[in-house]
């Protein structure tokens, strides 16, 4: 009896039970996997955080110029400051409505743009099924030859130019153009400031407003599509090379994109000045034929030129590298160009913005 008890020890020492005689042998055959899986889940945790991190500083970095201006503008004396209903509402309107009917006629102008161009719906479709594609899609060589010598020809070339400045320059400039129009009117008709709320600065704090918001939601848009492109091709590198390139797109987007959408949007609220006070002076017989030389084209038709130019030359940079629609370059050569030409832009434009600002007596 004495020689079998040492068995029945030894072998309840291999159970896990923590009232075991034995528990130094018990957590000898334990306690690894509980520390390899805290481990793992601190492992887990860090990559996570790496990957989210990224995101979270591009969504501030997207968000900072509506806070900046939006504190400016509401740290200014009553007197001068526009409303703040009119243009909270004025960024839902720009960010909401205006997004969505923007993408409602983008799609079907991109489809008919198209047709025209690649002869028929099966050419369109294809072309059209291409330009969504980031390169995680291309699966092969074979894919790249054949985006390649879609790229080099010359239909894809006068598809690009009136997508850049119809669908994209036109289309856009046009919601900004309507949603400044509403809100003015807006606030005109309001009870907040009985018809008089409306001065010369309004006009150019509403429309920047109706950017921002257009703007915001839309680098969103493209902020999740960046981080997207990695993580869905997988790999362990991958989750962290997508927050990466959110990152990259965040600060892009905030550096060039948003400035450029406000400073269209600016241009706009200067030439809807100057039409309103030549219409107020234009009564009687010269009324319609001071309209006529103010049109909404008139209007428009610089910012739709800058938007345009802008897009075209991104499209046709990404064309030259074997791409159809857009695929961010890769070699320092051209980045550096592209950012040296999206620069030159936008110094430009806003040179001629100050010019209007300055014809609308703003400067």
């Amino acid at each position: 009896m004495s020689d079998t008890q040492p068995l029945i020890v030894r072998k309840r020492s291999t159970s896990p039970d923590p009232r075991s005689q034995d528990g130094f042998t018990g957590n000898a055959t334990i306690q690894p996997p509980a520390q390899e899986d805290s481990l793992l889940s601190k492992l887990h945790s860090l990559v996570a955080a790496r990957t989210k991190l990224p995101i979270l500083v591009g969504l501030l970095l997207i968000c900072l110029p509506t806070v900046y201006l939006y504190s400016r503008e509401t740290s200014r004396d009553h007197q001068k400051r526009t409303d703040t209903s009119i243009l909270v509402w004025t960024f839902i309107l720009g960010g909401t409505v205006g997004i969505t009917v923007a993408m409602l006629a983008q799609s079907v102008l991109a489809y008919l743009l198209a047709v025209l161009c690649f002869s028929g719906h099966t050419n369109a479709v294809v072309y059209l099924a291409e330009t969504v594609k980031t390169e995680d899609d291309i699966i092969d060589e074979a894919h790249w030859k054949r985006r390649r010598e879609m790229s080099h020809r010359p239909a894809y070339w006068v598809f690009m130019m009136l997508f850049a400045f119809v669908v994209a320059g036109l289309v856009e400039e046009s919601i900004k153009y309507i949603a400044i129009t509403t809100m003015l009117g807006w606030a005109q008709r309001s009870s907040h400031g009985a018809g008089d709320v409306i001065n010369d600065r309004d006009y150019m704090t509403v429309a920047v407003a109706a950017a921002l918001g257009f703007a915001t939601v839309e680098n969103m848009t493209f902020l999740a599509g960046a981080a997207r492109q990695r993580k869905d091709s997988g790999g362990s590198g991958s989750s962290a090379g997508g927050g990466a390139i959110a990152l990259l797109t965040a600060v892009e987007r905030a550096v060039i994109g948003t400035p450029g959408h406000c400073m269209t949007a600016a241009m706009i609220g200067a030439n809807m000045l100057v039409r309103a006070r030549h219409d107020s002076l234009g009564k009687g017989g010269q009324h319609s034929t001071l309209a006529s030389i103010l049109t909404t084209w008139s209007i428009l038709r610089d910012p739709v030129l800058f938007h345009g130019c802008f897009n075209f030359m991104l499209f046709a940079v990404s064309a030259l590298e074997g791409n159809v629609g857009w695929i961010h370059p890769r070699g320092w050569r051209t980045v550096c160009f592209v950012l040296v030409v999206a620069v030159s832009l936008q110094a430009t434009l806003a040179l001629v913005l100050r010019a209007k600002l300055r014809e609308a007596g703003l400067l």
